[in-house]
């Protein structure tokens, strides 16, 4: 039983690396507050202010992003966990999470607070490694993400423009957007970006809406 805690634990976001003794001198003093959640629950808003480590443990999830600049508003599936929310959040000036994280079906969570993760957990080597290298990575894709749009053809600077709002590379990707709000950020006219997504639609790639459409597979685009 021990043993199968301790795997399970050390494939979390953060605690992978450590050994079991490291991990049961955290655990003595980790309170971990387990909560179960209904389909429908929110877990965060896009806003709330960031003040523990919150793991998504199971059950299928959205994340949701009102984006204020562009008016777009992206909603993502994901039915991968373990998943760790926004933990880049914990310090800085703002401290909030930029999107808003709910259930779709019956899941789970716990959260460690940030008081005991800086006094406690940080102290470790290894978490802290893994800390540094989580934000490390979590730079480089926003600095991926947010260069130039490539000029080749209408159809990559959607999906660069789409994948620069997303925190995951694959799934199901619900967009709500004005064509034309689309066309100004991919710098293309409205006819040219409808045609190109008309052509998607058709290829059942994704399906059209009154201001907006989903994406059924974000790796099909």
């Amino acid at each position: 039983m021990e043993t199968s805690m301790f795997e399970r634990m050390q494939s979390l976001p953060l605690l992978q690396g450590l050994t079991l003794q490291e991990f049961s001198d955290l655990i003595l003093n980790m309170k971990l507050d387990f909560k179960q959640w209904e389909e429908g629950d929110v877990i965060v808003g896009q806003g709330d202010h960031c003040n523990n480590l919150i793991y998504i443990i199971d059950g299928e999830f959205e994340a949701e992003l009102h984006d204020d600049r562009t008016a777009l508003i992206l909603t993502e599936t994901c039915t991968a966990t373990p998943h760790l929310i926004e933990p880049y959040n914990l310090f800085g000036v703002k401290r909030s999470y930029e999107r808003s994280y709910a259930f779709k079906t019956i899941g789970s969570t716990f959260s460690i607070s940030r008081e005991f993760f800086m006094q406690r957990m940080l102290h470790n080597n290894i978490v802290r490694s893994n800390y540094i290298n989580y934000l490390c990575n979590n730079l480089r894709k926003a600095h991926t993400s947010h260069m130039a749009v490539p000029s080749d053809s209408i159809e990559s600077k959607i999906k660069t423009v789409i994948a620069s709002f997303c925190i995951f590379p694959e799934g199901e990707k619900n967009v709500r957007v004005k064509m034309n709000d689309l066309a100004a950020l991919v710098d293309e006219t409205r006819l040219n970006v409808s045609n190109v997504l008309n052509k998607w639609n058709d290829m059942g790639i994704i399906e059209l809406r009154r201001y907006g459409f989903t994406i059924k597979e974000f790796t099909n685009l």
